[in-house]
This record gives C-alpha cells, structure tokens and sequence, in this order.
C-alpha cells in the first residue's frame, strides 16, 4: 500500500511536468525539397508583390513537396526607407552577403531570390523551372529531425547523413525557426498604410554546424521560446549546404502544430 501510495504521489508531482512537453519528428525523403530563401524588407516598395507571387505558388501546383520557404527581413534598409522593420536582424543582412559571395555578386538587394543557394533574378519568369529542376536531383544528403519542447525551452535535435567526398569536406548544417500568419501594420517607408500578413517569417537562424569527416553528425540545439511567438504557425528548418558550390544538398521542415504529432 506505502509503494502504490509513493508512486501515486511521483505521478501526482511529475504529471504537471510531463504535460509540458511535447514532441515532434520528420524525416526527408527520397527526393529533393528546393529551398527558396527570400529577402525582403517591410520599408521595401517591390517585396509586397513578391511576397504575394510566392504565396500563390500552390495555385501554379508548387507545395511544400516541392519547397521550403525562409523569409528573411534584412535591415540594412531601415534608415534609407525611414522605417524599421522589427523583424529584421542582422544576421540576416549577413546570410544574404554571404550568398551573394558564393555567388560571385558584388551586390545584394530586395525583393532577392536565391532557390536551393543559386540566385534567381528573373524569378517570375523561371523559378518554377528551377524548382522543378531541383526536385528532380537525387539529394546527397539525409535529414532526421526532432524537437522537444519543455516548459519555455525549444530542444532542437538533428540527425545528418551526407554522401560524397566534397560534399563532406564543405558541406554545413543550418537550422531555422519560422512562424506564419503574423500580422504587422506599416506607418512609414515606402509601404506606409499597408497592413502585412507574414508567411515563413525566419525567427531565429543558426548555423554553420560543422559535419565531422565520415558526413555523419547529430547535433542537439537548444533555444528559448519567445513569449511573442505562436507555437500553432511555427516550423523548424534544417538544410544542409555545399559552402563551396553554394548548391543545398537537401532541406526539412518540421512543422510544430499540436496536429503534427
């Protein structure tokens, strides 16, 4: 009766703490997911229209089967356009430079696409193509992705595989937190009135992580859950990148709705 009474009150203890966490897996498959990185700026007159073209992507039968979508909010244009953008950081100001040197560019702008970490600048014109052209690559890298959520704590865990002698030598791991639906009104910049509804909003990017000799690593993250954030719209985002190439080997989402369990 005293052992049934003490695991009784275990329970009673831990159950609170048990509630708490919650968990979430994916795996990447057979095929290659395209990774399309977006820079933009709330203060920027053409990223409305480019924003609205990729948002209708699923109507031109482009899902996430086919790609992954990090918005990236620069802020090197917060004081020319008279607006700061809240969401702009820069270390993503920094992911952009970086593209456009392996790239070879002397310059970087927005509305910017890069798809699978080639810059695309007519993308109206022929992203898609290059979306389709990435899907059919075999990937040349393997992506297990898990994360835990305790209290206020994101435990991002990933699990790496990656074939090919060059691919092992450059390639590196990145990870990236976004959130959907945030709704944000404009009172200055060239956007001034306008009302936005954010989609694939990066919240947090880390990386490089390094990939150890034989292309196997597994990597545990941990971050802290922003109070601002919504847990329903969110996603973590895994991608491993050539840094010689520049091309992106393969790319995850793991979407962190309670309905993904």
């Amino acid at each position: 009766m005293k052992i049934f009474f003490r695991t009784l009150l275990v329970w009673f203890f831990l159950s609170p703490l048990l509630a708490q966490a919650e968990t979430w897996q994916a795996k990447s498959g057979e095929n290659q997911i395209a990774l399309l990185e977006l820079f933009t700026a709330e203060g920027c007159g053409l990223c409305p229209a480019a924003d609205r073209w990729v948002h209708h992507l699923p109507d031109k039968d482009i899902d996430e089967k086919n790609l992954i979508v990090l918005g990236f909010h620069i802020d090197y244009l917060n004081d020319e356009k008279g607006w700061v953008d809240k969401f702009s950081k820069l270390a993503y100001s920094d992911r952009q430079r970086q593209l456009a040197r392996i790239n070879l560019y002397q310059t970087i702008y927005t509305p910017e696409f890069v798809l699978s970490g080639e810059v695309v600048h007519t993308w109206r014109k022929h992203l898609i193509d290059v979306i389709h052209v990435v899907n059919k690559i075999s990937p040349d890298a393997n992506i297990d992705l898990s994360v835990l959520k305790e209290q206020d704590n994101l435990t991002i865990n990933t699990k790496i595989s990656v074939n090919g002698d060059e691919n092992r030598e450059f390639s590196k791991l990145y990870l990236a937190v976004t959130e959907n639906n945030i709704i944000s009104k404009v009172s200055g910049g060239d956007n001034a009135g306008a009302t936005f509804n954010h989609q694939n909003l990066v919240r947090e990017w880390l990386g490089p992580f390094m990939l150890d000799d034989s292309g196997k690593s597994i990597l545990s993250k941990q971050i802290k859950i922003n109070s601002e954030w919504d847990l329903e719209q969110m996603n973590v985002v895994a991608l491993i990148q050539n840094l010689n190439d520049g091309f992106v080997l393969q790319t995850l989402k793991l979407p962190l709705s309670s309905k993904t369990h």
